[in-house]
């Protein structure tokens, strides 16, 4: 006996299959958006422990012996800051040296708070952020708020209370190496005095 795929169309309940694939796009969903909360630890949790507060380190290269956290690519550097800003703001700056270089502030649940990535057209890009905290506390007024001009440019302002900023290198080759380790040395995070 032979199945006519024709038959089979015709007598399939189309809306039970719709239902299902919106079930399964749902739960879908619903385990992407739970899965940060659910989960054991952290990329905060494991690497806080052995980061100093509010200072920029760089980590050594990944191995396979040497691997901070799953899955971080042996192609790249890594310097890591581990930021409060309960005390007043944190200041970031770094220099990001060409196109792969990145800098991201995470929150310690892992929400990206803000990515610079480096300009390709230029040689570098300098970032510069000051970390506040995301309550309600009055910071002061802007230069231009007051009615004077800015003498300098001012970092851009990110809210957050806690969690870890990563500058990361491009490996590309023994050639560059020193370079790179260098502009990654020069990568700052401090606690701002209040004022």
């Amino acid at each position: 006996m032979q199945i006519s795929p024709l038959k089979i169309l015709r007598n399939t309940n189309w809306r039970m299959v719709l239902a299902g694939v919106c079930a399964v796009g749902m739960l879908h969903i619903i385990a992407v958006f739970t899965e940060p909360r659910l989960a054991q630890s952290n990329a905060y949790a494991r690497l806080a422990p052995n980061l100093p507060l509010n200072k920029m380190v760089v980590m050594p290269p990944i191995t396979s012996d040497n691997q901070p956290l799953p899955f971080l690519s042996p192609d790249a550097r890594y310097a890591v800051c581990r930021f409060i800003t309960a005390y007043g703001p944190v200041a970031f700056n770094a220099v990001l040296l060409g196109p792969g270089w990145l800098a991201t502030v995470y929150s310690e649940d892992g929400a990206s708070l803000n990515t610079t990535v480096a300009v390709p057209e230029r040689n570098q890009t300098i970032v510069a952020l000051r970390l506040v905290p995301s309550d309600d506390r009055f910071m002061g007024l802007t230069p231009q708020a007051a009615g004077r001009s800015a003498k300098s440019t001012t970092a851009l302002p990110v809210g957050a209370k806690s969690g870890i900023i990563v500058v990361r290198a491009p490996n590309r080759g023994p050639a560059f190496a020193d370079l790179h380790e260098a502009a990654l040395l020069q990568a700052s995070c401090r606690q701002l005095k209040s004022k």
